[in-house]
């Protein structure tokens, strides 16, 4: 069995920076096409699946190849919206979010700790920032919400408050039955999402030793504690899309601009929207290999693709790009 994350076929280094492709929707019958396109490493996002459906797509995956690398993500401190169906949101419509929905037009958020936190004057960020809603009015199990942003909202959507991010004390009972079960696999990891400051890691390695430990870089706080963090883990994950919604697009990329993956350090990928155009078209655009360049150039060790490959029109298509882009641009570091 290959070490994780190191070359395949007794190579000694990488033939280009790592490719790590989410499995979705759109991917989940095509794993195959996946490797053969390029990709390296598979994410599975546990927050968005059944525990019988990571069980299932794990084994179908791992069907395609028994030694490939494997993350499960773990939701972690990330709250998300419940199940309902997608809906539209009008700018300025007053939205209602509630524990257990109760009234006609509620949205679910599962979430009590959130309620017991948010205050009137908080804005409550959907789906990486893509919605915001002001908090006019507050209850023990719900909110009333102006929404300042319009589109199609849909279920199990990342949820947080942009001015006090809600913590965890622990790993939620859904994210410890999922690192109950890795520990008894090999080639895993488990990522973790909205860590604060690594301490994070300790919840997971206490239920699963043997597992790679991914800290996601999401929150203010891991950035205020990133030196921490990155000592605490064995892979860092720099999420833009999530820590765009929490630093704002402008300090976002100030931070990035300026970061550096520590030469003593674990490795660094960069994810969220890295080549968000594969996703619906053919090519990405001039402006996204330029930054693939940059992040290259400043020693990430690779990327990691989400709605590129999980709900994207051309999965197999974005994978062989990406690992294109990629190759060519390794070369010359």
């Amino acid at each position: 069995m290959r070490e994780w994350a190191q070359p395949p076929n007794g190579e000694t280094t990488w033939r280009r920076p790592v490719l790590v492709a989410t499995i979705g929707p759109a991917s989940a019958s095509i794993v195959v096409d996946l490797l053969e396109a390029g990709a390296d490493i598979f994410r599975l996002n546990t927050s968005h699946m059944v525990f019988d459906a990571v069980v299932e797509q794990f084994e179908r995956t791992r069907a395609a190849d028994p030694e490939v690398p494997i993350v499960l993500d773990l939701q972690g401190a990330k709250l998300r919206l419940g199940w309902f169906e997608p809906r539209e949101i009008r700018r300025g419509e007053r939205t209602r979010f509630e524990l257990s929905v109760t009234s006609q037009g509620g949205i679910p958020l599962p979430h009590p700790e959130l309620f017991a936190g948010v205050a009137p004057g908080d804005t409550i960020t959907a789906d990486d920032g893509r919605f915001h809603f002001a908090v006019r009015e507050t209850g023990s199990d719900w909110c009333l919400t102006d929404a300042l942003v319009g589109g199609v909202l849909g279920p199990r959507k990342g949820v947080n408050v942009s001015e006090h991010p809600v913590a965890l004390e622990d790993l939620t009972p859904a994210d410890g039955r999922i690192c109950d079960w890795a520990s008894r696999l090999g080639q895993v990891g488990l990522a973790c999402s909205f860590m604060t400051d690594g301490r994070e890691s300790v919840w997971i390695r206490r239920r699963a030793p043997r597992a790679r430990v991914v800290g996601k870089v999401e929150r203010r706080e891991a950035v205020d504690h990133i030196h921490s963090l990155e000592a605490s883990v064995d892979e860092v994950w720099v999420c833009r899309g999530d820590l765009g919604a929490q630093l704002g697009a402008v300090e976002l990329a100030r931070w990035v601009a300026v970061h550096r993956p520590p030469p003593s350090g674990p490795p660094v990928f960069m994810a969220g929207q890295v080549l968000e155009h594969l996703t619906q078209h053919l090519e990405p655009t001039r402006s996204e290999v330029c930054h693939l360049h940059d992040i290259v150039s400043r020693g990430y060790a690779g990327i990691v693709l989400s709605d590129e490959t999980a709900i994207g029109r051309q999965p197999a298509l974005a994978v062989r790009t990406a690992a294109g882009l990629l190759a060519a641009l390794g070369a010359q570091r």
